[in-house]
Formats: structure tokens, C-alpha cells, sequence
């Protein structure tokens, strides 16, 4: 396992590459695909040949976000450099991470996961960053690469959904700071709103109150599931089940919570959230995932009966 670079060592590598391949992981959420399309616009300003790429179905709900048609599945064609955000480990890449595409390449990522195994050859982890967003920030201003709205609305898009509108507990200073130096730029804190937090198409509603509904308080902990037929009979589509496990977590006396939604391959996500003081990362890694202290997550084998007693065990262990 290697460790974490410096960030001079980071800085190095977009100085000295010209063609550049970018991936969000799967399963993408608003940080990823901020923290990749943000960076994206800034090294093309300066003249870098970048390609963008998600290799999994990318929510509309961040159709705003200028270059969000460029995030189809792709893998590395030519590219000097390739460089994985926002993911805790190489699993979270799909087929854009592959070592075959290394040979002859530099390959680095760059995230916030305290549960990151650093996995690329060369790795920048940065655990007090609140999103991978703030550090493609400081890697753009090291850069030296003006800020513009477009690159400005990508990153507050990253900040804002990873904390949740400023509410989690690792918003620091430096978040706030970062903010305000995005909104001088150019960048709208109430786009974002609207359309990450605010906006849900009548499937996704009903599936909300579906599960809402069904929802099973055990204690401290608050779990529900989301099976294939429940998401086929209200005819959900995509990432649909986004924003459900926060309101899991509005329970009063709740303190973990925990989705499992059943994937039409017959695997499992698992959602976990946690009020400060209860740590989730733990669980998480035990199922083969990662994430943060309050929200972490992983993809285990089904049935889903048997995948959500697993993971109700293991949240079991940490109470």
C-alpha cells in the first residue's frame, strides 16, 4: 500500500503532462462529478488535452453543470496522465481503471476517504478536506489557473452535496473560505440547492414514501430496502433512491442509519449515515467499503434478506 504523495509531487504531474484522462467513480455522486468536470475546465484554460469520463449512469440532477454530456463511460486512449477522484479504492473505477492501460503512463487519484487504500501509484489523500472538491481547488489555484463560473459552479456543486448544504460536521473554515472565494467567482449557492437538494422526479417521490413508510427503528439504529420490484413497479429510474437515507437519519431518535438497495445485477448498496459521535467508516469497511465517519457505504452480495441482516450486524458491533 503506498502513501499518501506530497502535493507538490501532485502539482508536478499536471505541469509536466499534457494529455490528461480524468474519471469519477461509480455509483457517482455530486462531489466526484464536480471535483472531475471542475478540474476538467481549469486544465483545458491552460491549454491540456483532457478527457472526462464516468463509467456509470450520471443522475440528471447534475445536468447543469457545464460538460456534464462528456460523462459517458470511456477508458484511456493516449492519454500521459490519468487521474481517478474521489474514490476510496480501485473498484470504485470500473473499467477506466485497469492496469493495462498503466504502462508507459503517470496514474494518481485524489480524494477525502479516511477509509482510502491508496491505490494508484501515486496518491494525494486528503482526510480533513470536507470534499475532494476542496482539494481540487487548491490543486487549480496552485495551478495558477484563474477561476471562472464554470469552473466555480462544478466545485461548489462538490462541496455543497458532500456536506450536505454546509451541515455535516467536517465543514470547517476552510469550506466556508473556499465558498466565498467560488461565489466571487462566479459560482450560484442557490443552483445548487435547487437542483441537488430540491428537485425529485414523482417516481423517486413515491419510492421516498414507499420506504418512508416501511422504515424500521430498532433502538438507535433506523434501517430500510429497496427491492428490484418495488423500483420496477413505481418505475424509478437511475439513481433514484438519492436523498432517502438522510431522511432516515431526521428520525429523532435515530443515530445510524442503514438502506440497502437491491441493483439489477442482484447486488446490494448499502447506505450508512451516522449522528457525530457514532462512526460508520468501520461498518463499512468490514462490508468491503469506505467512506467517512457519518456517511459511508459498500456493495455486497444479495439475497437482500440476507445482505441486510449482515449489515445490521455489523452495525450492531459498534453500538
Amino acid at each position: 500500500m503506498n502513501h499518501s504523495n506530497s502535493f507538490e509531487t501532485i502539482i508536478e504531474q499536471f505541469k509536466s503532462h499534457t494529455t490528461i484522462f480524468i474519471a469519477a467513480h461509480i455509483m457517482p455522486d455530486g462531489d466526484c462529478i464536480g471535483s472531475a468536470l471542475g478540474l476538467t475546465w481549469a486544465l483545458r484554460k491552460i491549454g491540456k488535452r483532457v478527457t472526462v469520463t464516468c463509467n456509470d449512469y450520471v443522475p440528471p440532477t447534475f445536468v447543469y453543470l457545464p460538460g456534464f454530456a462528456e460523462m459517458k463511460p470511456k477508458t484511456p486512449t493516449d492519454e500521459e496522465l490519468l487521474v481517478f477522484v474521489d474514490g476510496s479504492s480501485a473498484d470504485r473505477f470500473g473499467a477506466a481503471f485497469d492496469p493495462k492501460f498503466f504502462t508507459g503512463r503517470a496514474v494518481l487519484e485524489i480524494d477525502h476517504h479516511i477509509t482510502n487504500e491508496n491505490f494508484a501509484p501515486l496518491n494525494f489523500v486528503d482526510t480533513r478536506a470536507a470534499s475532494t472538491a476542496e482539494i481540487i481547488y487548491r490543486v487549480i489555484r496552485e495551478l495558477e489557473i484563474p477561476f471562472d463560473a464554470e469552473i466555480a459552479q462544478c466545485l461548489l456543486t462538490g462541496i455543497i452535496t458532500d456536506t450536505l448544504g454546509f451541515r455535516t460536521n467536517n465543514t470547517t473554515v476552510d469550506t466556508l473560505r473556499i465558498t466565498t472565494n467560488l461565489v466571487e467567482a462566479g459560482g450560484s449557492i442557490p443552483q445548487v440547492i435547487e437542483n441537488a437538494f430540491n428537485q425529485v422526479p414523482l417516481p423517486a417521490l413515491r419510492l421516498r414514501g414507499r420506504v418512508f413508510s416501511e422504515a424500521h427503528l430498532e433502538g438507535a439504529i433506523i434501517w430500510a430496502e429497496v427491492s428490484q420490484k418495488i423500483i420496477r413497479e413505481l418505475g424509478v429510474n437511475g439513481n433514484g433512491t438519492g436523498g432517502i437515507i438522510n431522511g432516515l437519519l431526521g428520525v429523532d431518535s435515530a443515530k445510524i442509519a442503514a438502506l440497502c438497495v437491491e441493483k439489477e445485477n442482484g447486488k446490494i448498496d448499502v447506505g450508512l449515515r451516522s449522528r457525530p459521535g457514532f462512526d460508520v467508516s468501520g461498518v463499512a469497511r468490514r462490508l468491503g467499503g469506505g467512506g467517512h465517519k457519518q456517511a459511508s457505504g459498500a456493495l455486497i452480495e444479495g439475497p437482500l434478506e440476507k445482505a441486510r441482516e449482515r449489515v445490521l450486524a455489523e452495525i450492531r458491533k459498534n453500538l
